[in-house]
């Protein structure tokens, strides 16, 4: 009898899922209950409004470049540069500290500098002005 997917993964599968755009894919590797999302720009307790939020980046992420992987019993800690382009290219480095229960995505705590977001959405709104 199998048991539930290695907590890293699970990590994998969600990582390959928004590089594909596939986020119905996403979803389902997020917990239906007590999910939660915090990163500097946005927070979340709820895994259909995170997947609606983070499916705007489809149309502008190129890659996701793995740098390294950390797995400590069900946390998960990836590092790795997310490659999009907006006005220009941008590679952002970003962490990603996961953690897993029961082959689903619980919480994802992300550490980026939201500098260059905080920009574009300012700019963004002076736009639709």
């Amino acid at each position: 009898m199998m048991g539930p997917p290695r907590p890293d993964d699970v990590v994998n599968t969600y990582l390959d899922a928004i590089a594909a755009g596939d986020f119905r894919r996403v979803r389902a590797c997020l917990a239906d209950e007590g999910f939660s999302n915090r990163s500097p720009i946005s927070t979340f307790s709820e895994a259909d409004a995170f997947v609606a939020d983070i499916s705007r980046v489809g149309a502008i992420l190129e890659r996701i470049e793995r740098r390294r992987i950390f797995v400590d019993g069900n946390d998960v800690c990836v590092i790795l540069n997310y490659v999009t382009h907006m006005h220009k290219r941008q590679v952002t480095p970003v962490v990603h500290w996961i953690r897993v229960s029961e082959g689903k995505i619980t919480s994802i705590e992300t550490f980026f500098d939201a500098r260059v977001y905080e920009e574009l959405f300012q700019l963004e709104s002076e736009q639709g002005k």
